[in-house]
């Protein structure tokens, strides 16, 4: 139980520690003290506008032309009131300040396109990651590699909707913006469900855990419909929350399978910081609640780190699986041989003949199983034996741990240990 419970009092020691170094940098940089370079308060730039405008009108009226007064008042209040100015959109619609607006010589073309550049960077490196797990998909024949690209590509939009890029390809003046970033995590985090079910074999240790999934996702839909049809994004910021509660739990069970399975040791260390930092952006900052003072540069490096730290540990998983596999037949035949020796003594040449049917018997075995049972003991490999029934080798792997399990045969495996520990000289008779 302590094995199990370290990895999560690591993750709490983390994020106090991080959460503790955040507040105290915060405090140091108080933006009541210190002005930002890059941007200058709603009252600055009035009084700077104000000061150009009244500097334009002496000049003119000394001049005594009251025509080009007229122009040049329409000219420059058109270039301070569109062109020039543009609302501070980092990352997120949830995240607008009104207080500050950006001035045309804070963003000058350079930093314009290098801000571009970063951010396409960003999301060709992910259009990368998404392909190359649809290409392992085709080669080893594995669906996780279709979950996991399914699920970046979710997040992957979400996050570019979030940054206000839908202009870039022809979407703009979008309604209900922090409505339609809910709609996009409802999308992104039941994927990412439906992998972590899939990757961690969930329905094998936790079978319950899915009457707790349906409910939270329905209840998440209904709240993300309510809040289209009233329009208050409030509701979606509910929504928002019970879907990374949801996320949260199928951490949590990452982490009580962290001491027994190698693979989900990686889903645990490869989601935490995604998980910790989306939570602040996407859920606490909603509600006004400062925590870790998350940014966008935050949120895109915990997302490239997990999609390759993933992409790598479902190939791992493929060759942990394929290992207990080939382990659950080697023991299955040893079990079959135990029970053939241990029969033989009594009457050698019947048992040769009808041990399989006293297996049969005892433990209610259909004729799938029968012949899968048969198949394994004569050491047929997993090709031969899907060529036989005619199912594929995942199938053939599905059917034997079943049976593995139906015969207990890693409690008659135990058994053997434990005689072999007491009489040692049993291994030798």
């Amino acid at each position: 139980m302590k094995q199990q419970l370290l990895p999560l009092f690591l993750c709490v020691f983390t994020t106090i520690t991080v959460w503790s170094s955040t507040l105290i940098d915060t405090e140091k940089t108080n933006p009541e003290n210190f002005l930002n370079t890059d941007y200058v308060s709603l009252a600055e730039f009035t009084s700077s506008a104000n000061g150009l405008i009244k500097g334009y009108s002496n000049s003119l009226i000394n001049s005594q032309n009251s025509s080009v007064i007229n122009e040049v008042f329409y000219y420059d209040s058109q270039n301070l009131t569109s062109s020039g100015i543009s609302l501070n959109k980092e990352f997120s619609y949830n995240l607008i300040r009104d207080e500050k607006i950006s001035s045309a010589t804070s963003y000058p073309a350079l930093h314009i396109n290098s801000n571009l550049f970063s951010q396409g960077l960003f999301y060709g490196f992910a259009l990368t990651v998404v392909l190359l797990n649809l290409v392992c998909f085709f080669i080893f024949d594995e669906t996780l590699f279709v979950y996991f690209a399914a699920t970046l590509a979710a997040f992957t939009s979400a996050f570019f909707f979030a940054e206000g890029l839908f202009a870039l390809i022809g979407i703009d003046s979008l309604a209900q913006t922090e409505i339609i970033q809910s709609t996009f995590l409802l999308v992104g985090i039941g994927l990412s469900a439906l992998f972590a079910s899939k990757f961690l074999t969930v329905k094998d240790f936790y079978p319950k855990l899915n009457h707790i999934t349906v409910p939270l996702l329905v209840i998440s839909t209904i709240l993300i419909s309510t809040a289209w049809i009233i329009g208050d994004s409030f509701i979606a910021h509910l929504a928002n929350t019970l879907l990374f509660g949801l996320i949260s739990i199928y951490f949590l069970t990452g982490v009580m399978l962290f001491s027994r399975k190698n693979y989900a040791k990686f889903y645990v260390i490869a989601s935490f910081v995604p998980l910790l930092f989306s939570i602040d952006f996407f859920v606490l900052q909603n509600f006004g609640i400062d925590f870790l003072f998350t940014e966008t540069v935050h949120l895109k490096v915990a997302a490239l780190f997990e999609a390759l730290l993933l992409s790598y540990a479902i190939m791992y998983r493929m060759q942990a699986v394929k290992e207990e596999g080939v382990l659950r037949q080697t023991e299955m035949r040893i079990f079959l041989k135990r029970q053939d020796v241990m029969n033989r003594s009594k009457v050698e040449e019947m048992i040769e003949d009808i041990y399989l049917e006293n297996l049969i018997m005892q433990y209610d075995l259909d004729g799938l199983e029968i012949k899968l049972l048969q198949y394994i003991s004569e050491g047929k490999s997993n090709l031969k034996i899907a060529r036989k029934l005619k199912l594929t080798e995942s199938e053939v792997g599905e059917h034997t741990k079943d049976l593995y399990q139906k015969l207990e045969i890693s409690e008659h495996i135990q058994e053997d240990y434990r005689m072999v520990d007491n009489q040692p000289d049993f291994i030798y008779n």
